[in-house]
C-alpha cells in the first residue's frame, strides 16, 4: 500500500463521518445540531453480515437524517439499500416535536403515492423513537413521512445478495499490533475498532482491529486509513465476485522537535490561548507558522465531554472534544491534515506535533465547529 497525503473533510464524516466531505447535507446536518442534546440516539454497534439490516434516522420537517450504518451517517434523506428476502429493521426518533411517521410506499413521486406497503404510529414527542422490522419486496420504493411527504422522502434500492460482497480491513502498525483508524471506502466510512466508535465496547478477544464493507458490488473502490499519530494510507481495492480481506499497515509519523509549542485552553464555543505571550488570552487567537517547520499545541479541554449546542454542530454526540487542523473555506470543503485524539474530561490535556504546510488554514474542535482559530503559514 502506497503512502498518500491527501487528507479528508473536517466536517461530520469526519469522525464518526468524522469527518468526512458530505457535499450538499452540510445545512440540513447544521440544522439537526439543534436537537441533539434532547435526544438519545440509538445506535447499532455493528451492521448485520449477510442478513437484514438495521437503520437509524432522525426524522425533522426539513427531511430525514441518516444516523447509522455509516454509509448513511449525516445524510438527508439517505437512499435505503435492502437485501432482499432478508428482515430489515428502521430505527427512527422524532428530532423536532412535529408529527412524523414513517412508511414504505409503492409509489414514486411525491404525487404518486401509490400503495402504502409498510407504516409506523404518528408521533409528536421529541425524542420519541419506533421501530418497523419488515421484509423488502420487488414493489418497494420509497420511504416518507405522511405528514410531510414532499420534504421527508428518500428512495429504497434492493440489492442481489448474490451480487454483492463485503470488504475486511486489517489495521495494525508497522509492528504487526492491532490500530484502531478511520477507514473511508470511497463515500463509505467505518472504523478499525469498535472502542473508536462514540459508544465504545470491549474489544474482541482475539485483538483485531478490522473495519467491515457490506453491500459491495463488483468495481474499483479507493481505500484510506487514518489516525492521530499514523500517516493517512491509500490504495485501490478490487472487489471482483466474492467477498475480500485486505490489511493496511500505518508509518508513525515523527515531525521532530517543535521550533514553537503553543499551548490553549478549549472552552464553550472557542480556543483561549495561554502561550506564548503572543497569543496569552487572545480568544481563537491566529497561529502564526512557517512551512515545512515542526510545531507542537498543547491544549486543555476544559468543558469535559460537554458538547454546547453550536451552529455549526452535528447532531450526533461526539466521544469528547479534539483538535483539528484543516484547510480554510466553507465547513464542507475542508481537507484534514491532523486529527488528535478525544478527550473527555475536564482538566484533561493533550499535545499535537506536526509539520506545517501551506496548506493549513484553521484548526477547530470537531465537537463544536464553532470554536475556530486561523492558521497563517508563511
Amino acid at each position: 500500500m502506497t503512502n498518500d497525503q491527501r487528507s479528508r473533510d473536517v466536517s461530520r464524516r469526519g469522525v464518526l463521518k468524522g469527518t468526512a466531505a458530505l457535499t450538499g447535507t452540510a445545512a440540513a446536518a447544521s440544522t439537526a445540531g439543534a436537537y441533539r442534546d434532547a435526544i438519545d440516539f440509538p445506535l447499532p454497534a455493528v451492521q448485520n453480515d449477510d442478513e437484514g439490516r438495521t437503520f437509524s434516522l432522525l426524522g425533522i420537517v426539513g427531511g430525514w437524517m441518516g444516523i447509522s450504518p455509516h454509509e448513511i451517517d449525516a445524510v438527508s434523506n439517505p437512499p435505503l439499500r435492502l437485501i432482499e428476502g432478508e428482515q430489515h429493521q428502521v430505527i427512527w426518533t422524532n428530532g423536532d416535536g412535529a408529527t412524523h411517521n414513517f412508511n414504505i410506499t409503492s409509489g414514486s413521486a411525491v404525487g404518486d403515492q401509490g400503495e402504502i406497503l409498510e407504516s409506523t404510529q404518528t408521533v409528536t414527542e421529541q425524542g420519541e423513537t419506533v421501530s418497523l422490522e419488515f421484509t423488502p419486496t420487488e414493489e418497494m420504493s420509497e420511504y416518507f413521512c405522511a405528514p410531510h411527504p414532499a420534504q421527508m422522502r428518500g428512495p429504497i434500492e434492493l440489492i442481489d445478495p448474490d451480487e454483492s460482497h463485503e470488504l475486511v480491513v486489517h489495521v495494525e502498525t508497522e509492528a504487526g499490533d492491532p490500530l484502531g483508524a478511520e477507514v473511508t471506502l470511497d463515500d463509505r466510512h467505518s472504523f478499525s475498532n469498535i472502542a473508536a466508535r462514540p459508544d465504545p465496547a470491549e474489544q474482541a478477544e482475539d485483538q483485531q482491529a478490522l473495519a467491515r464493507f457490506d453491500l459491495l458490488e463488483n468495481g474499483e473502490y479507493e481505500l484510506q486509513a487514518w489516525t492521530y499519530g499514523y500517516e493517512q494510507v491509500s490504495d485501490t481495492v478490487t472487489i471482483d465476485g466474492a467477498n475480500q480481506e485486505a490489511t493496511v499497515t500505518l508509518p508513525p509519523i515523527e515531525p521532530g522537535e517543535p521550533t514553537t509549542t503553543f499551548s490553549m485552553r478549549l472552552e464553550d464555543g472557542q480556543w483561549v490561548g495561554v502561550s506564548p505571550d503572543s497569543i496569552a488570552d487572545q480568544t481563537n487567537p491566529t497561529l502564526e507558522l512557517e512551512a515545512g517547520q515542526p510545531y507542537a499545541i498543547e491544549w486543555e479541554n476544559a468543558i469535559g465531554r460537554d458538547q454546547p449546542a453550536g451552529e455549526n454542530r452535528h447532531y450526533q454526540p461526539l466521544p469528547g472534544h479534539n483538535l483539528v487542523i484543516a484547510s480554510g473555506g466553507d465547513t464542507n470543503e475542508r481537507n484534514t491534515y491532523v486529527r488528535s485524539d478525544f478527550l473527555n474530561q475536564a482538566g484533561g490535556s493533550q499535545t499535537v506535533e506536526f509539520v506545517a504546510s501551506e496548506e493549513m488554514g484553521v484548526y477547530l474542535d470537531q465537537a463544536q465547529l464553532d470554536a475556530i482559530g486561523e492558521i497563517d503559514v508563511q
